[in-house]
C-alpha cells in the first residue's frame, strides 16, 4: 500500500518510520500534537485528499504517524468551523509573540539591532519566526491553510469562504514523533 493510501485509510506511517524522534527548538512548548489544515474540494473527500498530498511531499517536516479521523473534519458550513479557525491562528500568534519575547530576552529590543544579532539561538529563534510570518509549516504551527499557503487568513478568502462555505473544510491532523524538521537542534 502506498504511502499516500495508507493516509487516507486514516493511519500512516512516514517513510521515515526508522528515524527517532527530534528535539524542537523549544521542546517544553512542544505540546501540539495536531495540526489544524484549512482545504478546499467539493467534497470531503477531496479536502482530504489535498491534505493528505501536503503531508506527503512537504519537505519542511515529517512524522512517525499521521492519523485523519473523518468525524472531525469540519465544513464551513458546520458551527464550530470559524471558532477552530481563529483557536489556531490565535495558538499561532502566541506562538509568534514567544518567539518575539525570546528575542528581546536576547537584547533585540529595535530593528537595526538585527544587524549585531548573535549567531547560535538568537538567529535560530528569528528564523524560526520568519517561516512562520512567511508561511512554511513547522512542527509548532498549530492552524495551516493550504490555500494560502500561510499560518493566517486573508479577509478575501474569509469572503470566499461565507459564499462557498460547501468548498472548505478544516481536517484536523494528530501527528505521532517529528522524525524530519527544517528547524530543530541537534
Amino acid at each position: 500500500m502506498c504511502v499516500e493510501q495508507a493516509l487516507w485509510h486514516h493511519t500512516l506511517q512516514s517513510p521515515t518510520d526508522s528515524l527517532q524522534p527530534m528535539t524542537t527548538l523549544f521542546p517544553s512548548d512542544n505540546k501540539n500534537q495536531q495540526h489544524l489544515f484549512l482545504a478546499n474540494g467539493n467534497n470531503l473527500g477531496q479536502a482530504q485528499q489535498q491534505t493528505i498530498h501536503f503531508i506527503n511531499t512537504t519537505q519542511l517536516i515529517a512524522y512517525q504517524s499521521n492519523t485523519i479521523k473523518d468525524e472531525e473534519i469540519r465544513s464551513a458550513s458546520s458551527s464550530d468551523f470559524w471558532v477552530e479557525i481563529e483557536k489556531g491562528i490565535a495558538a499561532n500568534r502566541r506562538f509568534c509573540r514567544d518567539l518575539l519575547k525570546e528575542l528581546q530576552d536576547t537584547g533585540l529590543m529595535e530593528l537595526e539591532d538585527l544587524l549585531s544579532l548573535k549567531l547560535g539561538y538568537p538567529s535560530k529563534v528569528l528564523h524560526i519566526l520568519t517561516h512562520m510570518l512567511d508561511g512554511f509549516i513547522g512542527t509548532d504551527s498549530v492552524f495551516y491553510n493550504l490555500v494560502e499557503d500561510s499560518h493566517w487568513l486573508s479577509e478575501a478568502l474569509r469572503a470566499t469562504i461565507h459564499q462557498n462555505p460547501e468548498s472548505y473544510w478544516l481536517v484536523p491532523v494528530w501527528h505521532g514523533p517529528m522524525t524530519r524538521s527544517l528547524l530543530h537542534l541537534d
